[in-house]
């Protein structure tokens, strides 16, 4: 097979030749017709006899015919991998089956040589506007203009990778262009995207580590005239030996960071890259560096929105997991309320009746915040539940199992405060066990207080047996306060913590309130202590008041 297309240009020619002769020019009534104005109406011949014999002829054209560089004056031979230049337009000749480009890969190589020999241009400086002569070539134009509406288009981010190569293309002469983007660390790169002649990907490249480093570290643009005049690029097979003639490297770089490199080169010996190339490099790479934090960014939001959908359902779900109504007790009335801080929270109480009538009240506060503290929440209410539904439940059997369990089961430092208890509405009195929680306040109605401490450790700490029962008696007016810490260590705008000895004083101010009543108003002191600084803990309480 012998096959000739094009390497650049705003229109791609691709062409697939027999045996014979061939006309290359702009008129239509020729074989090959190559519409430019540099491309004479009558160009050139191409003769083919077989693969081993290929002879070009030049028929008089006005701007000429190269081959690898060099004008022919007549004819010439032609082999594999030739570059012909008809005018500016430039093909390449394969004979045989092209072997596909591999998938790109990238390397640094050591390099101790110096840049005294390349050009270095400060990001900013490469920046500069453009000159003009450039911004009127309506292929620079074009392509600019293209790389600024990428910049609000969507899209994945290979297809934008592709698309800015693409464009950078047909704006410069270029035989392989690539991005590297940095890596954590900013040290290293790895490739994204490559394309050659216009296609993708493009093999592989290896950049010394004197040039990665002048990128990265001091964003710098580099530019590369002749690769084989360079001390640093003589005897790196990479460039020399690939006959690279000339190279262009700047930086991506926005807002302070350096986000990858915009690679160029080509192997045309007439394809002298100038500084003029090296800025306008420079401006598709900032465009494309504009575009990576537009799409970084839109990722992020992406994800962001994702997890608070996913937030959403899991506080739904948490919300669900407590009681949904309370239970009506004769002679008592009851109250709970629960605010997190966060969309799921760490905090959880719960209501229930067991087999022999009495009444079952859970308060507990899960170490740590947030998705965590929540499913540890969840994990611990369900245990609970599964336990107080036995017909001979125990609060001595129930804390005991469920601490093995959490500690058997859960990571090193989790654990749960607790208060636990059961009411007897027959006798009056609350059975009950301080799992290392902020101590209940029962609120006597002659005004006295008593603190229902702890009786042992939190569950999940020790694989020891650490709590005992308690029983305390209700009398006709009296009141149980239970809460989670999200109110006695409530913080204002100075630091300072609102404590349970306020608490307990504004309890006895407010003991003739009903427990809804007594709920909000406790809420309302904690809100208006706190003042402007956020809440940083979930609130949770229960009130319970014997009415008669």
């Amino acid at each position: 097979m012998i096959r000739l297309f094009s390497l650049e240009g705003n229109k791609l020619y691709d062409w697939t030749l027999e045996t014979g002769k061939f006309t290359v020019g702009r008129s239509t009534q020729g074989d090959l017709v190559i519409s430019d104005s540099t491309v004479s109406r009558q160009h050139a011949e191409i003769e083919i006899v077989d693969e081993n014999s290929i002879k070009l002829t030049d028929l008089g054209s006005h701007n000429g015919t190269t081959v690898n560089g060099y004008a022919i004056p007549d004819s010439a031979e032609l082999h594999n991998a030739d570059i012909i230049s008809f005018g500016r337009v430039e093909f390449k000749l394969v004979i045989g089956e092209e072997e596909e480009p591999k998938s790109g890969t990238f390397s640094v190589a050591e390099s101790d040589d110096d840049m005294k020999n390349a050009t270095v241009l400060p990001i900013k400086e490469a920046l500069q506007p453009l000159p003009a002569e450039i911004i009127d070539n309506p292929r620079v134009f074009q392509a600019i203009s293209e790389m600024g509406r990428m910049l609000i288009l969507p899209g994945s981010g290979e297809e934008m990778f592709d698309k800015a190569l693409e464009l950078l293309q047909g704006a410069i002469p270029t035989e392989r262009v690539a991005v590297l983007l940095s890596q954590p660390g900013g040290q290293e790169l790895s490739l994204a995207a490559s394309r050659l002649s216009g296609r993708r990907p493009s093999g592989s490249f290896t950049i010394s580590r004197t040039i990665v480093r002048e990128l990265l570290n001091q964003k710098n643009a580099i530019l590369i005239s002749d690769p084989e005049a360079d001390s640093r690029f003589a005897k790196q097979k990479s460039i020399v030996g690939s006959g690279i003639r000339s190279a262009m490297a700047v930086p991506l770089f926005d807002q302070e960071e350096v986000l990858g490199v915009l690679y160029v080169d080509t192997t045309n010996p007439l394809h002298r890259y100038t500084e003029d190339f090296l800025r306008v490099t420079a401006t598709f790479g900032n465009i494309l560096a504009a575009k990576i934090t537009n799409h970084n960014l839109l990722k992020e939001r992406q994800a962001k929105q994702v997890l608070e959908a996913e937030l959403k359902v899991a506080s739904q779900i948490q919300n669900q997991l407590l009681p949904a109504k309370l239970l009506d007790i004769e002679n008592y009335s009851l109250s709970a309320f629960q605010a997190q801080c966060k969309a799921v929270g760490g905090d959880l109480y719960d209501v229930a009746e067991l087999h022999d009538g009495r009444v079952l009240f859970l308060l507990a506060d899960v170490s740590g915040k947030g998705m965590g503290a929540a499913l540890l929440m969840s994990n611990v209410l369900a245990a609970f539940r599964i336990m107080y539904a036995a017909k001979d439940f125990c609060l001595l059997e129930a804390i005991s199992q469920i601490s093995r369990q959490l500690l058997k089961f859960s990571r090193p430092g989790d654990f749960v405060t607790l208060f636990i208890c059961v009411l007897c509405p027959r006798t009056n009195t609350l059975q009950y066990i301080n799992a290392g929680h902020n101590p209940p306040m029962v609120v006597r109605s002659d005004g006295k207080v008593e603190d229902l401490e702890a009786s042992g450790v939190p569950i999940g700490t020790f694989d020891i047996p650490g709590w005992k029962e308690d029983i305390v008696e209700f009398g006709v007016g009296d009141l149980l306060f239970m809460f989670t810490d999200g109110i006695s260590e409530a913080t204002d705008e100075d630091g300072q913590m609102y404590e349970e000895e306020r608490l307990q004083r504004f309890l006895l101010d407010s003991r003739d309130r009903s427990p809804r009543e007594l709920t909000k108003a406790v809420l309302d002191e904690v809100n208006d202590f706190r003042g402007g600084a956020p809440q940083s803990d979930d609130i949770t309480m229960i009130v319970l008041r014997r009415d008669r």
